[in-house]
């Protein structure tokens, strides 16, 4: 397997499994967001927070199942492109809503966000062309450290980064946050 593709499941599916669970563990304060966005008619957002989580449930099973992850990363980039525009909806109309997006946070929504769905939808691009092109294409055969090591690594990357991911709100916080006279 690639060192991009088992790069990509695992960022992808770590941040994708985070999401759904925290707001799973605070669904309430998740729908409160999505009204407080004011991108959907408020009688629907209910409907549009249960399909949020259930494709972001998705997405690491689709992931993780033989002959899906395709499939799992097409998905994260339609919900990628989503989120993206209903940000920049909000940021274009000057509302306050916050950013339930890893459930806990209740940090207004910022361009940092639509950068991070960038990221993130770049990192899903590539794994979906490393899922479907066959192994070694267009090199001749396997790359050089190619084998468990090399894929213990980029998982490892991956997972860090899909940390950094996760914690971004934490992370521009500390930046933004006044000093301490």
């Amino acid at each position: 397997m690639s060192h991009v593709l088992v790069g990509a499941r695992v960022l992808i599916g770590l941040v994708f499994v985070v999401s759904a669970f925290t707001k799973l563990r605070a669904f309430a304060a998740f729908r409160a967001s999505v009204t407080g966005m004011r991108v959907v008619p408020p009688s629907l957002t209910g409907p549009v927070a249960v399909v949020v989580v259930a494709a972001e449930t998705a997405i690491p099973v689709l992931l993780l199942a033989p002959g899906t992850p395709a499939a799992g990363f097409v998905v994260a980039v339609l919900l990628l492109l989503a989120f993206s525009a209903g940000i920049a909806r909000v940021l274009t109309a000057g509302t306050t809503a916050s950013c339930r997006c890893f459930g806990v946070s209740a940090a207004p929504f910022g361009r940092h966000h639509l950068y991070r769905n960038g990221v993130l939808a770049v990192a899903a691009v590539a794994g979906l062309v490393a899922a479907v092109l066959p192994t070694g294409a267009g090199a001749g055969g396997p790359a050089p450290g190619a084998g468990p090591a090399g894929d213990a690594i980029a998982a490892g990357v991956a997972a860090v980064a899909a940390l950094a991911v996760i914690m971004l709100d934490e992370i521009v916080g500390l930046f933004r946050a006044p000093l301490p006279r």
